[in-house]
């Protein structure tokens, strides 16, 4: 009886479908950004800074860009790694914009095409980087996304030195939504009654549904009935 149980067992295994990772390697990315992404203060705003330079250089920025673009979407299963994905590929795509026009004072210095034009394709479909934040991602649900996406610029929420998984998303926008809304220079910042805040929560108010609520949510010392400022958005390159 046992023997027949082995059999079947055996059987059983040997006819299971092969079982793929439902995420691309991102080791590359992971080593890229932990390389060249690095802690700074720039123009009076403390953030994480890209060496373009020398990132533009390095082998694995290839390979990085490669594991976004060659992967078999079809594997993401679930909304996570869905989210996961498009975040990364939102990131290296905004990294390739800037290279594709390095040296650079800024992703915008060639107009506002830079968002429309294709960025990265995907599926064998190009993608612009509007087309990732507008069509994917922003139908996705959480606004929390807005902290994770970087357009490249010093106002822009830092690049995170690691690439966005499944298994860490939450903990990763939560973080990120975090560090962002403590940045006095770019994100919120509360004088007296008024609070300043990033032109992000006017530009997708309707993804935060209650602005206020949401950033109370992270900053539970801001002023009741305040005052409400834009903090001037910096699109100087994060470099």
């Amino acid at each position: 009886m046992r023997q027949i149980r082995i059999a079947i067992l055996t059987a059983l295994a040997l006819s299971a479908p092969m079982v793929y990772s439902a995420e691309p390697d991102y080791s590359a990315l992971n080593a890229l950004l932990a390389k060249h992404v690095k802690p700074g203060s720039k123009q009076g705003i403390t953030a994480n800074l890209v060496n373009y330079r020398a990132l533009k250089s390095d082998p694995q920025y290839a390979a990085a860009l490669q594991s976004i673009t060659d992967f078999d979407i079809k594997k993401l299963a679930s909304k996570r790694e869905k989210m996961a994905f498009y975040i990364n590929a939102y990131n290296i795509g905004a990294i390739k914009k800037v290279l594709e026009k390095y040296p650079t004072t800024s992703i915008r210095i060639a107009g506002d095409g830079v968002w429309k034009e294709p960025a990265l394709t995907i599926a064998g479909k190009p993608l612009s980087l509007d087309a990732i934040e507008n069509e994917i991602l922003r139908k996705m649900g959480d606004a929390r996304i807005h902290f994770a996406i970087v357009c490249a610029s010093l106002s822009c929420p830092d690049l995170r030195r690691e690439a966005y998984t499944a298994a860490k998303l939450e903990q990763q926008l939560q973080a990120q939504t975090k560090l962002f809304l403590t940045n006095p220079a770019k994100g919120i910042r509360a004088e007296s009654n008024r609070v300043y805040q990033s032109a992000i929560f006017t530009w997708f108010a309707a993804d935060f549904k209650d602005v206020d609520a949401f950033q109370r949510r992270y900053r539970k010392d801001l002023p009741q009935a305040a005052e409400r400022a834009e903090i001037p958005y910096n699109w100087q390159l994060n470099e």
